[in-house]
């Protein structure tokens, strides 16, 4: 049997295992920054961050020493922190792991299993997932792998004590106890190896007499301590390395031992697993092993394991066959480790997902069993060996495509979080850690300057409750006051009792502006700081049913991308709203597009208007965050009240009781460069393009509306851009629709909003266009390409082009109907020569409260409209109070107006809805349109006279009768 595990190798040994080591480097390598880093790897960035004695004092509360936290420290002091530069540790140690244990399989088994084991070990998908992992387990398999071969290697020199291969074992069996506890049952393994040889050693002694009975054989004989002088001599010197062992590692177990023990326990009650039965506990273990942790879609292909099972016992069988004595420790290296893993399972269950890493130290003895399998089946039956290693070959390429390819942690990744953090903050700015592991993903992921870290006290228990109501309070003041932003990212998975407290403090403290969700637990806060001044606004009525009693908001200027606009709102109820409304902000300019909006529930979400009684009073504070990409200049800071089911607003009321908008101009407010600038990554870019232009700018990316396009419909298209070069020459913005045979059937440029002349290095800026497609476009797919160009026409290259595509439009139509319609009622109501509202069909006049009353506009296009104008229907009373009300693009945004031909009939149709309750009368219905980016309203004329924004239907009332009646 020896021969088949040994046979000479035709080619030099050493290129096999050099192959093997650059393919399993390279896969190790594969995507290194792919998954997130996940909560146990924040840890260990944690850990690695502290001070030495620090980071001594917190392990030994933990559940793993400190070894891998001080080696990765060192690391990190050297390389960097980052998770590439983190995780490169764990290949170093993934990638060594090939060769030692092509050496220890060498030394067992022979050159040909070795070769087999090296080319096994580089592609098995568990040993490239932990050479990924920021986490011990790579190293403590390596330390165990290299301490078993200097066990092994130490045997010859048992005549020579103090020889260099024992100090080597003693070094790395410390070294892998340092690494992890678990490590101890594979010095539990080695002892017992030891063991027997010592007894074998003892019954193979010439003092001991074979012939003698078993029952007069003295246990001192039997247990082969009954030597000779030599002999006992290289016994006590076999064991006295396990001595030096457990002196080496007491310093720790004193200093750690006690506190280890209750940090267990206390996982143990709070974890609450259920232990394993034995099947399944191996089987998870041979699995994993085999072709690693698989995703949920993969599990159905579970047994895609047996070859791998297969071949591991056909390994298993063989070794015992061969009864190489070296080799009967793979047994020990197996098994002792997984029987203590299983008995500590059935005491102390930790069974969460992947768990079989923590085991990992005994799967190079597996992978030693597959080794010599492969090599017995090869001599024995080639072409089985062969088609049997091209399909584990190919199971194995789908659990690392798997792993290449599908995120394991994605509800943990931190990264669009802590991005969209790094773009905007600074070193002023204050960023809350609720945990360990989220500090560890800061110090990965923030680029430097940081933000200023603040670690909750008692990372949570400090703040919790009555009892740390008072710190908590306490703390979030002073930050308001010494921090111009506070960043708050919310773990929500763990009951989040105290991070709702905190919040709702934050609410009631700071300014809160940002409340962003990245992921079913996480969410992230953000809040201004107290420390600037404020100034009265106006107060208001929206419907007789809120008061704004009193406002307040700052007046500084505000950094472009980090500004935080703070506001007071003291608001009293009237009456009943009928439902649930928000409050919403809005940064306009003069033109009344919208820069920047925050809609919000009062109190930063922590009340609601529907809770306050008739006569209540309530203080709501806000932060507007000014949007990254705004340029320089004054802007309208507008407050409204909108109904959360539709976004309708509450009309604002004069002192008279008459509607005079939606929204109530607070203040003006001045916007500035941000100074560092803002990261690109603050922009609102919804599809990346990142194309430079002429190294002079770059369209980070663009935001365009939902198509497909109507035309004669504007087309909302939002270019981003980073200024590359400090001040760059004058340029023209060209955007142009393309056919297919790349000839322009749409054309519109202008200078950017914020001319170029004025852009700074860094400078960011949202250039927002309404392209008003032609009513005549007809239908199809367009190419959406943009381009820039100088004063000399001469056109920036980019992407070795001289115009960018964005993307495919498509463009649809509508049918133009130009034949008078038959209204029921004639109407003859002209609004500014522009539209004329020709008739009305209504068909009925009388309607119970809680019913529907339809009816139709007819209109008219007198001339081309380049507003979109809204149409709005208003049933009033007596008193011009609104009882209902339906606001819309005509015929339910299928006709806007800048797609009306001139001479063109519409029909808009609408279906009003009287509430419940609406006492018995007569009321009136009320027509016209607005602009609803700034509700301004389109005059109605006579005879070039304007007569009013409105136009009431007396001769058509409308009799309400109550239900029942």
């Amino acid at each position: 049997m020896n021969h088949l595990l040994r046979r000479k190798l035709k080619i030099p040994p050493h290129l096999w295992v050099l192959f093997f080591c650059l393919l399993g480097f390279g896969l190790r390598l594969q995507r290194l920054n792919f998954q997130p880093l996940w909560g146990d790897e924040g840890w260990s960035i944690y850990f690695a961050a502290q001070s030495p004695p620090q980071l001594l004092a917190l392990t030994a509360i933990d559940i793993h020493p400190p070894l891998y936290y001080l080696l990765l420290q060192g690391w990190l002091a050297v390389a960097g922190f980052g998770a590439e530069t983190a995780r490169f540790f764990s290949v170093v140690a993934g990638t060594t792991l090939i060769p030692g244990v092509a050496v220890l399989g060498r030394r067992l088994l022979g050159r040909r299993v070795a070769l087999a084991a090296a080319g096994i070990v580089a592609i098995m998908p568990m040993a490239v997932y932990y050479a990924q992992e920021v986490r011990m387990y790579g190293l403590v398999t390596l330390l165990g792998v290299l301490s078993t071969y200097f066990l092994l290697k130490s045997e010859a020199e048992i005549k020579t004590p103090g020889g260099r291969w024992s100090i080597a074992y003693v070094a790395t069996a410390t070294a892998a106890l340092y690494t992890m506890y678990y490590a101890a049952f594979i010095v539990l393994f080695h002892l017992l190896y030891t063991l027997t040889r010592v007894v074998r050693q003892g019954l193979e002694s010439p003092d001991y007499d074979k012939g003698e009975s078993f029952k007069n054989v003295s246990p001192a004989r039997f247990s082969g301590l009954s030597l000779d002088v030599a002999g006992r001599f290289n016994a006590w010197w076999a064991l006295s390395r396990f001595v030096w062992i457990g002196l080496l590692y007491l310093p720790w177990l004193v200093y750690a031992g006690l506190r280890t023990v209750n940090y267990v326990l206390n996982k143990r009650e709070v974890e609450a697993y259920q232990p394993l039965n034995f099947l399944r506990f191996f089987g998870d273990h041979f699995v994993a092993f085999s072709i690693g942790h698989l995703s949920s879609d993969l599990l159905p292909y579970v047994w895609a394991v047996l070859p791998f099972v297969l071949l591991a016992s056909a390994g298993f069988i063989i070794t015992l066959y061969a009864r190489q004595k070296p080799a009967l420790s793979l047994y020990l290296y197996l098994f002792v480790p997984l029987l203590a893993g299983y008995l500590i399972n059935l005491i102390f269950p930790f069974n969460p997902p992947y768990f079989e890493r923590t085991w990992l130290v005994a799967a190079p003895a597996y992978w030693l069993f597959m080794a010599a399998g492969l090599v017995w089946l090869w001599d024995s039956q080639p072409v089985l060996a062969g088609a049997l290693a091209v399909v584990m070959l190919l199971v194995t390429t789908v659990s690392l495509l798997s792993f290449y390819s599908l995120p394991r942690y994605s509800h943990e990744d931190y990264r669009p979080l802590l991005r969209d953090i790094a773009a905007r903050a600074t070193v002023e700015d204050t960023l809350l850690a609720s945990y360990q592991w989220q500090l560890g993903f800061y110090h990965t992921y923030l680029p430097a300057p940081q933000p200023r870290f603040f670690a909750v006290p008692g990372w949570g228990e400090g703040w919790a409750g009555e009892s740390g109501r008072d710190q908590r309070r306490q703390d979030l003041g002073h930050i308001f006051e010494t921090s111009p932003r506070l960043w708050f990212p919310a773990h929500q998975a763990l009951g989040h009792f105290w991070e709702d407290e905190a919040e709702a403090d934050i609410a009631a403290l700071g300014y809160p502006a940002l409340l962003q969700w990245y992921s079913p637990q996480t969410k992230l806060t953000l809040a201004g700081s107290t420390r600037a001044a404020l100034i009265p606004a106006p107060a208001a009525n929206f419907a007789g049913r809120l008061t704004l009693v009193e406002a307040k908001v700052g007046q500084e200027q505000y950094e472009a991308g980090r500004g935080i606009i703070p506001l007071i709102l003291t608001w009293r109820k009237e009456k009943s709203l009928g439902s649930e409304h928000r409050v919403s902000l809005r940064l306009a300019d003069a033109q009344g597009h919208t820069w920047s909006i925050r809609d919000s529930q009062p109190a930063g979400g922590q009340a609601f208007f529907t809770n306050l009684l008739a006569g209540d009073t309530l203080t709501d504070r806000h932060g507007l965050l000014v949007a990254a990409g705004t340029p320089p200049g004054r802007y309208r800071l507008l407050l409204s009240v909108r109904r959360i089911s539709d976004d309708h607003p509450l009309d604002l009321w004069d002192a008279q009781g008459q509607p005079m908008g939606a929204e109530l101009l607070l203040a003006e407010v001045e916007v500035i460069d941000p100074n560092p600038p803002v990261r690109p990554a603050a922009l609102p870019v919804e599809t990346l393009t990142n194309a430079v232009f002429g190294q002079e700018v770059r369209l980070v990316g663009y935001s365009l509306g939902q198509g497909p396009f109507k035309a004669g419909q504007s087309m909302s298209l939002n270019l981003f851009w980073e200024s590359l070069a400090q001040a760059p020459g004058p340029l023209t913005t060209v955007i142009q629709l393309q056919d297919s045979a790349g000839q322009p059937v749409f054309a519109y440029e202008r200078e950017p909003l914020r001319p170029t002349p004025q852009w700074q290095q860094g400078t960011l800026l949202r250039d927002p266009y309404d392209l008003p497609l032609p009513p005549t476009l007809s239908p199809g797919d367009y190419r959406l390409v943009v381009a820039l160009t100088t004063p000399a026409q001469t056109r920036l290259a980019v992407n070795q082009s001289d115009y960018l595509i964005l993307t495919i439009v498509t463009t649809i139509d509508r049918p133009h109907v130009f034949n008078a319609s038959a209204p029921q009622f004639a109407l003859d109501i002209n609004f500014s020569d522009q539209a004329k509202l020709v008739g009305l069909d209504l068909p009925q006049t009388t309607v119970t409260a809680g019913d529907n009353l339809p009816l139709t506009l007819h209109w008219q296009a007198l001339a081309p409209l380049d507003r979109n104008w809204t149409v709005f229907v208003h049933l009033l009373d007596d008193n011009e109070q609104i009882i209902s009300q339906q606001d819309q693009i005509p015929g339910a945004g299928q006709f806007p107006t800048t797609s009306w031909l001139m001479g063109e009939y519409l029909l808009d149709s609408y279906n009003l809805l009287i509430p419940v309750g609406t006492p018995s009368g007569t009321y009136r219905l009320e027509v016209g349109l607005y602009d609803a980016n700034d509700f301004s309203r389109l005059p109605v004329t006579r005879a070039g006279q304007v007569v009013g924004n409105r136009v009431v239907l007396d001769s058509w009332p409308i009799v309400v009768e109550e239900s029942g009646k």
